[in-house]
Parts: C-alpha cells; structure tokens; sequence
C-alpha cells in the first residue's frame, strides 16, 4: 500500500510539473515557440529534479565520507591483546554538508590495560529533505561493521582475535 502511494505521488508530481512547465510561458505571456519550449524545459527540470537537489549532492559527500574516513586502524598494541572492548560513542553533528551527516567515532580498547588498540569512524544520515522521506524515518548507515563495507573482513577477523566485547557505559 506504502508503494502505491509513493507511486501516485509520484505520478501526480510528474503531471503537476508538465502541467506548470507547459502553462507557465503562456502565462508569462512568452509567444515566441523556441523561448516557450527553452523555459518549459528549464522549469520541467527544475520542477523534477529540485527537490531532490540536497539529497542527491548530500548522498555524494556521505558516500565520499565513508569511503575516505570508516576505515579500520589497529595500533601495533593490538597484537598481545586477549580481549578487547569497544566503547560506546556520541553522534557529532558534521558541519558543512548539504544534508545532516552524523559521525561517532569509535574506539576499542584492550580490556586489560584500558590502551586504544584500534579505531574507526560509523556515520549516519536521514538524507534529503525529500529524499530522505523514502527511508520513512529510516537512517542510512556507514560502516565497517557492515558486510558492504571494504574493510568488513580485516574487521571480523580483528574481532574474533582480540575477542571484542561491547560496552554499554565508559
């Protein structure tokens, strides 16, 4: 049902913007053919694409973030390390993106001598304004933790070696 109401906004929204981009040089009282179809084009693409403008850049800087900066660094103490906790972290809001980009910066420590053995970055958003209404409230996520990620593999083998426990409180 959530689908075919995207589906008849969508539709509704596609019409709308034909509707407005065909009238609107009529109304402008724009005769010339040529410079009728140049603005019913630019608003017909303005219309379409505009509101999904923040999502689509704010998308690229979250995707360029997670390729640059989650990914995994363990410290050479990692090696006489048995076992090892990672501690929980607070969201920061990142400043100078188009959409809210989220960071925690996480960090394991070995559980026996409170040392930083490894760390990583986990960022969040909701998107765009639009954009991020098909997520419905939903978040995208970004990081090592997850099987897409690059260092996904170098992760799992690091937990299973250092026997990685969480930890709900500092």
């Amino acid at each position: 049902m959530i689908g075919l109401s995207f589906l008849a906004v969508g539709v509704f929204w596609l019409w709308l913007s034909w509707f407005l981009a065909s009238r609107v040089p009529k109304w402008l009282g724009i005769s010339t053919p040529a410079w009728q179809w140049v603005l019913s084009s630019i608003l017909f693409l303005s219309l379409m694409v505009g509101p999904f403008a923040d999502h689509i850049v704010g998308m690229r800087q979250f995707e360029r973030l997670c390729d640059e900066q989650t990914g995994l660094q363990i410290f050479s103490t990692a090696e006489k390390t048995k076992k090892a906790k990672e501690l929980p972290a607070r969201l920061e809001l990142l400043a100078g993106n188009i959409i809210p980009i989220e960071r925690q910066h996480r960090e394991i420590i070995d559980a026996d001598t409170n040392e930083v053995i490894a760390t990583y970055d986990y960022f969040t958003t909701g998107g765009g304004r639009l954009g991020g209404l098909i997520m419905l409230g939903g978040q995208y996520t970004c990081s090592i933790s997850q099987p897409r990620h690059v260092d996904h593999k170098k992760y799992l083998s690091f937990e299973k070696k250092v026997n990685l426990i969480y930890v709900s409180k500092k």
